[in-house]
């Protein structure tokens, strides 16, 4: 029985030490400029993605010290990415493959604050970002750790306020508002990622009726894979949600992604709703944390991109990688 004991807590430290271990020392450094390194994953294990092709892979560097955290990830126009980071970071970007924007370079790139506001003692406040939408009047809704407030940022980007959630106010530490959307028709859901049983799969989420400053929210359950947690989610062109959820596997020691499909139309607060596995991120030269996701549609199908948080680890990268969604190919 001790020797049981003892590999039981060498092995629910491993996660602890990875992170520890792997901490990067930090060196002051401003530099505003991004890489894209390519990577080519090897043919045979590009498999597993379901309906989805692999179109690009890439290794995100900076040598800017703030760079990186990323968890939360909106499509601004002109060809651009914005990322929010659990530092309370931001970061614009064109992603590979994409033509520069007609906007000013300085426009183009920038990592910077994300969210201005002061302590009582004058230092700043650091947010833990982890989910973000675009409203369409242009205001960028926020999500944060350990709070029971969004945050809404207004559209010229100089003002912001602070929405209250009372049914958010209990939810764990560590476990907050994961994933967020804004569906077609125009409800707002919130996913958490530590609510809930978590039994089979099963998390807690609210609906709003409307924006979340307007409307009060519907509790309702969420099956997703066993062991996996929402990370983030986004409304597909047919009004269904694709959930990004990621779960810590041992042996080896990684993140594994599984992308989901749910229907909003399916939904009723009465009973766990259900969504399907349409895909695994589990080989080797594919996995990392993904935590953010952009769905863009275009002439030729959606492009899914989803974007890495490395945890500020030596051991992790910060990844992009770009997926196209065959709809012919999702279940009906």
């Amino acid at each position: 029985m001790p020797v049981r004991r003892g590999l039981a807590i060498i092995v629910l430290l491993i996660p602890l030490l990875w992170t520890t271990w792997g901490w990067q020392e930090i060196s002051r450094n401003n530099e505003q400029t991004l890489r894209f390194v390519d990577i080519t994953p090897p043919p045979h294990e590009v498999t597993g993605l379901g309906p989805f092709t692999l179109e690009g892979l890439w290794r995100m560097t900076s040598p800017n010290s703030r760079f990186g955290g990323w968890s939360a990830m909106i499509d601004v126009g002109e060809g651009q990415f914005l990322a929010l980071s659990d530092r309370n970071m931001r970061v614009r970007f064109t992603p590979p493959g994409v033509a520069p924007p007609n906007i000013p370079k300085a426009s183009q790139t920038g990592i910077r604050r994300a969210i201005y506001q002061r302590k009582g003692g004058g230092e700043w406040e650091v947010f833990d970002i982890e989910s973000a939408v675009l409203a369409p009047d242009y205001s960028i809704w926020v999500g944060v750790e350990d709070d029971d407030r969004l945050i809404r940022i207004d559209k010229d980007r100089t003002k912001g306020a602070f929405i209250k959630v009372p049914a958010m106010k209990d939810w764990p530490v560590n476990g907050g508002p994961e994933a967020m959307a804004r569906l077609p028709d125009g409800r707002w859901m919130l996913l958490c990622e530590m609510c809930g049983t978590r039994r089979g799969g099963l998390h807690l989420g609210l609906l709003f009726a409307d924006a979340p400053d307007r409307s009060q929210p519907q509790p309702f359950g969420i099956e997703l894979p066993a062991e996996f947690d929402p990370v983030d989610m986004a409304p597909l062109p047919d009004g269904r949600l694709l959930i990004l959820t990621r779960r810590l596997a041992l042996i080896p020691l990684h993140f594994e992604s599984a992308l989901v499909l749910a229907d909003p139309a399916k939904l009723d607060p009465k009973r766990p709703w259900q969504a399907q596995e349409l895909a695994r991120i589990d080989a080797p030269s594919l996995y990392e944390n993904y935590e953010a996701m952009v769905v863009k549609v275009t002439p030729t199908g959606p492009e899914v991109w989803l974007l890495s948080d490395e945890n500020g680890s030596a051991f992790q990268e910060t990844r992009l990688i770009k997926l196209r969604l065959d709809m012919a190919q999702l279940p009906h």
